[in-house]
């Protein structure tokens, strides 16, 4: 696994219970379909991503499609506490049978804070696109926004410490 900071990544939130999450790394693009039909993948993403804030060593969540999905696993890493350790593992069972063997689909190491960067504007983005009527037609309810209302709370008392440093 290459260390670089050539990393991005876009959350596009589809009509009717679809979203796309595109993560680029280097010339390196890996596309993960998530359906909200059985979890709500966002409110899940941002449950993890604070638990990192909070200083968590590791977190993991479950983005399903429809069958199967993706294992993302967050981990800090100990001997650099500032970088984050990624890993998607994908899997072909539908939601609910119990999942009996992963595949590594891609793993990365970023900044800590660079993750929180992306993640947070990713959602930011949705959040005000799904204030046009045009747009939120058919999404409105796969987004989670007082739970996004938090979240960002949270990332900007994050920063707020992370000046003190």
């Amino acid at each position: 696994m290459k260390n670089t900071d050539d990393i991005d990544f876009l959350l596009t939130l589809h009509p009717h219970g679809w979203s796309t999450c595109w993560i680029y790394i280097n010339d390196k693009k890996v596309e993960l379909t998530i359906s909200h039909i059985f979890t709500d993948p966002y409110y899940d993403f941002m449950k993890s991503l604070s638990q990192l804030m909070d200083k968590q060593k590791e977190t993991t969540f479950f983005w399903y499609g429809e069958p199967g999905g993706e294992r993302i696993i967050i981990k800090r890493i100990q001997d650099r506490q500032h970088m984050i350790h990624v890993k998607v593992d994908g899997f072909y069972e539908p939601y609910g049978e119990k999942i009996k063997d992963f595949e590594t689909t891609i793993e990365f190491e970023i900044k800590e804070k660079q993750l929180i960067i992306l993640a947070y504007y990713q959602l930011k983005k949705i959040s005000f696109l799904l204030k046009e009527e045009s747009f939120s037609k058919n999404r409105e309810k796969d987004f989670p926004f007082k739970d996004f209302v938090k979240f960002e709370d949270k990332v900007k008392g994050y920063f707020e410490l992370e000046k003190g440093h």
